[in-house]
């Protein structure tokens, strides 16, 4: 029997808690679905909750689930998961959410032990929530588990190998995975001007963009005192647009307080971000916590520079490239307003920052992390078949 006509017989589940469309895990899963799909794989998708359209040619399943708080519907996926695969026969199971019963894990999340233990109080691990999410973590990362983990930053094996020793030699570390449509084309100063004037942008007006659902974690507070922060000349030509699916309220009001709420504009989810990728000035992502950050590299292939903190996965890009600049950490207000300061003013060092981040995007090996999935997948799904 020949490779390909095996694997046109393999069953493949795939398994998360929730689909939306602009979430950057479900993007990521569907993506990787399709590239299976078009390895000749079958591919069911279970989920508890599903927003938007299906896809074409691959099945989804909505799992029905009870309980009054996220952890306890988590826990009754994860149950309703288990019943289904003791009485169906599959070839591989593949959890894009931590739980039981993965043969391969997409890991896109950071260590949840890590944040419990450096970002809050020890003794909350007592509490039925985040001993919940602990078991889940250890199903998966744990000294007795056998689960393949696909890792997307070599930063997150870092830290899961730290609080769980033996888990990074589960572990294969993918390249990113950014759609060439992000890419900058030939008539990408066209499209600039078109974007510029549809928004209403004149010459000296400079954008600054913040994309990404989960505000918080994004460092949206951070980018709102770095706006307010400015020299009043800078400041009265710059624009804030932050575009995801989260409540802007909290920030609206911190905007208000600093009294830069007129310069800010929030948006919801949307799938013209390209065209805002060429049109803006400076994408600034000062985040908390990011296990990879890829809109950085969509950013920069765009030719658009990047304000963004150490912590992010991918930050090392940006400095391998000189595409702009990343604050290191500890992270320091006052060394993200600074550099915002100096971005905006400093027209000539955007301009070679736009050059090398367009180079990167000939050079650098970022685009192959969904083929490079799939074939780890239906590889797994054969050797486990055979």
């Amino acid at each position: 029997m020949s490779i390909r006509s095996q694997q046109r017989s393999l069953h493949i589940v795939f398994v998360l808690y929730r689909y939306f469309p602009f979430g950057g895990l479900q993007r990521d899963m569907l993506r990787i679905a399709r590239a299976c799909v078009e390895r000749g794989v079958s591919i069911k998708i279970f989920c508890a909750e599903w927003e938007g359209e299906l896809p074409a040619g691959i099945a989804v399943e909505r799992l029905p689930v009870s309980g009054f708080t996220n952890h306890a519907r988590n826990r009754s996926f994860a149950e309703a998961v288990k019943k289904y695969l003791q009485r169906e026969a599959v070839d591989l199971v593949v959890g894009f959410n931590k739980m039981p019963s993965l043969d391969v894990y997409y890991a896109a999340d950071t260590c949840f032990k890590a944040k419990l233990m450096q970002e809050r109080l020890p003794q909350l691990r007592f509490l039925p929530r985040y001993r919940q999410y602990l078991r889940d973590e250890k199903a998966v990362f744990g000294r007795d588990s056998h689960t393949k983990i696909l890792a997307i930053a070599q930063r997150s094996v870092d830290e899961y190998e730290k609080y769980y020793v033996g888990a990074a030699q589960r572990c294969t570390v993918l390249p990113p995975g950014i759609n060439t449509d992000r890419r900058a084309g030939s008539n990408a100063l066209q499209q600039r001007e078109d974007f510029r004037r549809e928004w209403r942008l004149s010459e000296k007006d400079r954008l600054l963009l913040s994309i990404g659902s989960g505000f918080r974690t994004k460092g949206v507070d951070r980018t709102i005192r770095a706006l307010a922060a400015l020299p009043v000349a800078i400041l009265q030509h710059a624009r804030l647009m932050v575009i995801g699916q989260d409540r802007p309220d909290k920030f609206l009001r911190l905007a208000t307080q600093l009294g830069v709420e007129k310069r800010i504009q929030f948006l919801a989810g949307r799938d013209d971000i390209p065209q805002f990728l060429l049109g803006a000035d400076v994408l600034i992502h000062p985040a908390y916590r990011e296990n990879t950050g890829t809109v950085l590299l969509e950013a920069a292939v765009a030719g658009l520079p990047v304000l963004t903190t150490a912590v992010c996965g991918y930050s090392h890009y940006l400095r391998d490239y000189a595409c702009g600049v990343v604050v290191d950490e500890p992270f320091l207000q006052t060394a993200l307003n600074d550099a915002l300061k100096n971005m905006l003013q400093d027209d000539a060092q955007r301009a070679q920052w736009r050059k090398n981040a367009l180079l990167m995007a000939e050079a650098a090996d970022i685009y192959s992390l969904f083929d490079r999935a799939a074939d780890f997948i239906v590889a797994a799904a054969g050797k486990k078949n055979t």
